[in-house]
């Protein structure tokens, strides 16, 4: 009965032997597909480059399995893709087919559509918001198509190869992005809170898209509590690579209430401070001495990188505003304040020395070192201390007096004083008429201002005024509106026609143009011509950043107009018009600088309404 058995158990497994060799060669010719059905396989690839990687695949697979005949071998079979295991262990994949993966050639880049560099300056600030967000992945950000990293099975130096270029891709820009990153963050953090939901700022990012406009959502709060605050406004190089000439410059913003006081404290930035609003005694602490000063609208004063200053607001009903034009030394764009006291909102810079070091600077034990200028006794804890909440303060009216005492006022008959308060307007007007007035102290006047390379101006206008077209030779001129409304209006060269310049392509300007309204800041770069009408009666000072010898050029008016100094043989042929046609264009408006926005309507509203309203008053007498 065995040996009956036997030869039918032998047959059973060789039956089975042969049922797998030709299930293992089903199965490795599915993972293996031949050369001709490789090739077939390559005809589904429509990018070049990867039909280029297939076909190089197949041509290795066909050479590998002739080797191996030739050798006598059986083909083996390739191992598995990660994505195949997990199938086989009862993993779902909607494509069981697999086709040939290429080898990871990097996409030639898209050509640039038209105006797509414009647009990406102007949204840069918007992109940096959405990356920092966490919204979109970063190739939909930056506007660029990057080769992807291929799946596990990709060789490691394959990976590595695609790191290094996208690294090298990305270049300067994205180190600066990484640097700024923690202060862009705060900034859209802040950003968020104040402007509520995604659905509700998306139509703002939208609305916004002059680089030159900081509205009052681009400041960052350092400092803030019931007293007061203190902003720092966005870097300007962030907002448009058009202001990359500004990247060494920050503006900050001062804000307390009656009888408050921002404590002593120092900064690795020259300041240029001016009062927007209120009175204030500001102290400046020097080695031996210290010099207090009585400022109001208008007073300017240059304060040293290194210097240790406060402010104090004395006044019992109105604001303090300051603003402040920050060079910082250390380092381009930014830097840090230095204070002496230790409050809720910061350490005191001494706090940074050891304990050893601390008593023997003061001949005094840590203890009482600790409790005097820290606030900490013995046994308490960190957090414990009778520490101020802020770095602004409250201050009692017989502290004041007695702060006052020894403040000096400002000077209002010299402004060439190289280390005292000057105010702006100490002097005659530049420029003035019934519609507006313009204050200006250049460098070449005051020595503060040109150690610093500034110009500093005050312009007053009446509602329905218009600051007449013009434009700075060499400045860069940065305003800051502080009361009132505005329409201004820019005009650029478009910078992608700029390129096209040497194609024989017409250039093309742009306008660029905002409403203004209170702590808005606006740029002006040097050579663009500008135009400004006021809405209401308005009130805004300016930063001129590079100012020595600078020339402010106006386009139209019968003072000072560029224009008009042109010969009449060049006029011909610059314009359309003739010589006597240009002359009488630039004679009709009699007015210089500040012009009535609206001349022409107002004539003819007046004469519409004349003879009605003449009708009536003779039916009263």
């Amino acid at each position: 009965m065995m040996r009956a058995r036997f030869p039918l158990l032998l047959l059973g497994v060789v039956f089975l032997a042969s049922v797998s060799v030709s299930f293992g060669i089903a199965y490795w010719e599915k993972q293996n597909p031949s050369h001709n059905k490789c090739l077939r396989s390559c005809n589904s690839e429509k990018d070049s480059y990867r039909n280029q990687a297939c076909h190089a695949r197949c041509n290795l697979l066909k050479v590998e399995e002739e080797e191996e005949c030739e050798e006598g071998q059986i083909p083996r079979p390739r191992p598995q893709h990660p994505e195949r295991e997990r199938q086989q262990h009862g993993e779902k994949e909607e494509d069981e087919g697999e086709q040939p993966r290429p080898f990871p050639f990097p996409r030639p880049r898209q050509p640039r559509q038209e105006g797509e560099h414009e647009q990406k300056e102007e949204h840069e600030w918007h992109r940096k918001e959405e990356k920092h967000g966490g919204k979109g992945s970063e190739e939909e950000q930056d506007g660029r198509e990057h080769p992807r990293p291929h799946q596990p099975h990709q060789k490691e130096e394959e990976k590595h190869e695609w790191q290094h270029k996208q690294e090298k891709h990305q270049g300067k820009e994205s180190e600066e992005e990484e640097e700024d990153q923690d202060e862009d963050e705060e900034q859209d953090k802040e950003s968020q809170e104040s402007e509520g939901s995604e659905s509700q700022r998306e139509p703002r990012r939208h609305k916004n898209k002059n680089p030159f406009h900081f509205n009052s959502k681009r400041f960052q709060t350092l400092f803030k509590n019931q007293y007061g605050h203190v902003r720092v406004l966005q870097r300007f190089n962030k907002r448009s690579q058009q202001l990359q000439n500004l990247r060494d410059y920050r503006i900050l913003e001062f804000n307390s209430k009656p009888n408050t006081l921002l404590l002593p404290h120092h900064a690795d930035a020259d300041y240029l401070i001016v009062i927007l609003n209120g009175t204030a005694i500001l102290t400046l602490v020097n080695n031996d001495d210290r010099d207090s000063y009585n400022l109001q609208s208008g007073d300017a004063l240059r304060v040293p990188a290194g210097t240790t200053y406060y402010v104090v607001n004395p006044d019992n009903d109105e604001n303090l505003r300051m603003i402040t034009l920050a060079i910082p030394v250390n380092k381009p764009g930014r830097f840090e304040s230095f204070f002496l006291s230790s409050t809720q909102a910061q350490q005191s810079y001494l706090q940074g020395f050891s304990k050893n070091i601390l008593e023997a600077s003061y001949d005094t034990k840590f203890e009482e070192i600790n409790k005097v200028l820290f606030g900490r006794e013995e046994g308490q804890q960190q957090g414990e201390e009778r520490l101020q909440e802020s770095v602004i303060v409250e201050i009692s009216k017989k502290q004041i007096r007695e702060l006052s005492k020894r403040a000096k006022s400002s000077s209002r008959k010299t402004i060439s004083s190289e280390d005292k308060p000057f105010n702006l307007r100490s002097r005659d007007p530049i420029y003035s008429n019934k519609l507006g007035k313009l204050f200006e102290i250049t460098p070449e006047k005051n020595p503060q201002l040109r150690d610093l390379d500034v110009f500093l101006s005050v312009v007053d206008m009446n509602e329905g005024a218009l600051f007449l077209p013009h434009f700075n030779s060499k400045a860069i001129v940065v305003l800051v509106i502080n009361e009132g409304e505005a329409n201004i209006e820019l005009v650029g060269i478009k910078e992608q026609q700029q390129r096209q310049q040497q194609e024989e392509q017409p250039l093309e300007v742009r306008k660029y143009r905002a409403e203004l309204s209170e702590q808005d800041i606006f740029v002006i770069p040097a050579g663009y011509p500008v135009v400004v009408n006021a809405t209401s009666d308005l009130n805004f000072f300016a930063f001129g950043i590079n100012a020595e010898n600078n020339q402010r050029n106006f386009l139209a008016g019968s003072k000072d107009n560029v224009i008009s100094q042109i010969p009449s043989q060049v006029q011909e042929l610059a314009f359309l018009g003739s010589a006597k046609d240009i002359e009488n264009l630039i004679k009709s408006q009699s007015e210089s600088y500040f012009v009535d926005a609206q001349p022409q309507q107002k004539e003819e509203g007046n004469k519409g309404r004349k003879g009605p309203l003449s009708s009536i008053l003779r039916a009263f007498y």
